[in-house]
């Protein structure tokens, strides 16, 4: 059995809604690209970049690793049709607080410009006492 692992995304709110879609749809999806690769059961925390939020905001499991994407409706941009992405679930609703900011991430060793980064056990135990 594979270890679960755990990562930071970046989301930015001026392509897609995320909010939107973890509220109504109950999922994100997330492009593939070379640089990622999920398995089913690991973590992703999400930083969502635009609409006052610039912030860890959610908490995300891995549920499927190749599924189609459904959330044309949560697209600021036009949308892409996506045969082959991740679906991400929430694991915890989400957080509302002002403590995990680029500079609290920093702090922690994640660089602020980082659009995907797999995190080391510190980084994971410091941004998971935020989603209990």
């Amino acid at each position: 059995m594979r270890p679960i692992r755990v990562f930071l995304l970046k989301g930015k709110e001026s392509m897609i809604d995320h909010v939107k879609s973890i509220q109504e749809l109950g999922c994100a999806y997330w492009k593939k690209a070379r640089n990622k690769n999920l398995n089913v059961g690991d973590i992703c925390y999400l930083y969502l970049i635009g609409k006052g939020h610039y912030q860890v905001r959610y908490r995300l499991e891995v549920v499927d690793t190749s599924c189609v994407r459904l959330d044309s409706s949560c697209w600021i941009t036009p949308f892409i049709a996506d045969n082959d992405c991740y679906k991400l679930i929430p694991t915890y609703s989400m957080y509302d607080g002002n403590e995990l900011s680029l500079d609290t991430l920093e702090s922690i060793g994640i660089n602020r410009h980082t659009q995907f980064k797999e995190l080391d056990e510190k980084q994971e135990e410091y941004l998971s006492r935020f989603f209990n």
